[in-house]
């Protein structure tokens, strides 16, 4: 169609491609490119009156009329072309060029490029956060976006706030190995390495039976003292009840019976002598670390829990010692012990000729033939290195139970505890404070008190069943059990002791 208005035609077409009128203009209105025409009056008048006439034809129109005023429409668009041509970039004209070539037919004009039009932007600003953004940065959105994602996840885990079983069930096993289960590995194997320093320390320096005596002595003492002096602050503070004094009476008489049975074997405050010292650091190391870092829940203290996370705890040592007792035999001072024993009478199978074996297989070590049994049993001790890997397995037998029995003993003590948490068993998020003087007491005096005890009535017990029964008629795998059987008894009836010892009545 030919436009109404003289001289002008309108193409929907902005090559600027912003709106010109702005914002608040109306997105249905279309945006035109004017050109003007120049002097086409007559032909167009001429066209206007043929058109007025509808009966007559268009081949009557005369051509001297159309030829100028399509020639002159061609000129303004060349000019039109021309002028934005010369301003466009070069990637513009060459697009431009190629278009045309292509429309003409001419395609050998791009045969030697590539299919491909690059064109510069100059406001690359215009696409950010589009989908159509260069490769790089579309890789770098999306690992921006998974790192995100990621680091919500690994929150959500260490703050427990998973909803469902599965999430919950993922933060507990995670926050408890984190922190129960790399403190006690760690703490294990130093224990460990103490316990085997200070027995060849004894032993290099030929300690006398009644020094070792008084050492195991006063490390057996550790617990009834802390506990004693803790009843005694409960008492002046007003904080004591049933519960409290019921669970330090109970850890006292476990450490009453330890003293009994270390003294009715002889040999047995000898050996607490290296035994005693290495379970003091583990136990004062454990409640330091919980002084500045606890461990919280949402259970509360009640029987049937307690009693069902005994029978649990009590299961778990006892796979844990039997584990450690076959796989990491040459760990702390009983390692020592067993390299440097008396010999029983002269057998060819004795304690003796399993010693010069023993020596015999160790690399650049030679015996000499006229020393005495001792003399070889001390020249094997001072030879005698840590077995680092004895340790590290003890270490992860240990830190295993702690997991498992913080983590399955808190689910069982929930299920038991009254008006139970309908988000079932959570563990606190880890933690770090600065305790009080309150706190330290508390700490030193009650759950410390009562932890010492257990371990040193564990060692007491451990090692006299051992001793006793190795001299009957009883394989020693038997013994074994026997003595495990009895260490996991300990942690059965000493758990509530441990419960209820922070169990105080407000002041």
């Amino acid at each position: 169609m030919i436009p109404l208005t003289p001289g002008l035609i309108t193409s929907p077409f902005n090559p600027s491609g912003v709106n010109t009128n702005g914002p608040a203009a109306n997105t249905t209105n279309k945006l035109h490119t004017t050109i003007e025409m120049g002097d086409c009056t007559k032909a167009h008048s001429e066209l206007l009156e043929h058109l007025s006439e509808p009966d007559q034809r268009m081949d009557r129109l005369r051509m001297d009329n159309i030829v100028p005023m399509l020639t002159s429409v061609n000129d303004e668009l060349a000019d039109l072309i021309a002028q934005s041509m010369e301003n466009a970039p070069i990637k513009v004209q060459e697009l431009v060029l190629d278009i045309q070539a292509l429309m003409q037919g001419v395609p050998d004009r791009i045969k030697d490029r590539s299919d491909y039009i690059v064109l510069d932007i100059e406001s690359p600003e215009l696409f950010d956060n589009s989908i159509h953004s260069a490769e790089p940065e579309t890789l770098i959105q999306r690992g921006t976006i998974l790192m995100d994602y990621l680091g919500e996840q690994l929150g959500k885990l260490a703050r427990n706030e998973f909803e469902g079983d599965l999430g919950r069930w993922a933060s507990n096993l995670t926050i408890s190995t984190v922190r129960t289960g790399l403190v006690t590995g760690t703490l294990t194997v130093l224990r460990q390495l103490i316990g085997f320093a200070v027995e060849k320390a004894l032993q290099s320096n030929a300690a006398s039976p009644l020094t070792r005596s008084v050492i195991g002595g006063i490390a057996l003492a550790i617990g009834p003292v802390l506990n004693t002096l803790g009843a005694i602050r409960d008492e002046c503070n007003g904080t004591a009840n049933a519960e409290t004094r019921l669970a330090r009476l109970a850890a006292f008489a476990l450490s009453i019976a330890a003293f009994a049975a270390a003294v009715s074997v002889p040999t047995v405050l000898p050996a607490l002598a290296s035994f005693g010292p290495q379970m003091a650091f583990y136990t004062f190391a454990q409640d330091l670390v919980n002084l500045f870092c606890p461990t919280k829940d949402n259970t509360t203290a009640n029987a049937n829990g307690t009693a069902a996370t005994g029978a649990l705890n009590g299961a778990l040592q006892f796979l844990s010692f039997t584990g450690m007792n076959y796989t990491a035999p040459h760990s702390g001072p009983g390692y020592v012990m067993a390299q440097s024993r008396e010999p029983l009478p002269p057998e060819t199978e004795g304690l003796a000729f399993q010693l010069a074996s023993w020596a015999e297989q160790q690399a650049g070590m030679t015996l000499d033939a006229n020393l005495s049994v001792e003399a070889r049993a001390n020249q094997i001790v001072e030879s005698l290195v840590p077995v680092l890997g004895h340790d590290v397995l003890r270490g992860v037998f240990n830190a295993g139970a702690d997991v498992a029995g913080q983590v399955l003993g808190g689910e069982v003590m929930h299920f038991f505890q009254p008006n139970a948490s309908e988000k079932g068993y959570r563990l606190d998020p880890l933690a770090l404070r600065t305790p009080t003087t309150e706190q330290a007491l508390d700490q030193l005096l009650s759950t410390n008190a009562i932890r010492t005890s257990t371990g040193q009535t564990l060692y007491g017990i451990l090692i006299s069943t051992s001793r006793y029964f190795s001299t009957l008629p009883i394989p020693k795998e038997t013994v074994d059990h026997i003595a495990n059987l009895l260490i996991a008894a300990l942690f059965f009836v000493a758990r509530g002791s441990s419960v209820y010892i922070n169990q105080r009545s407000a002041p």
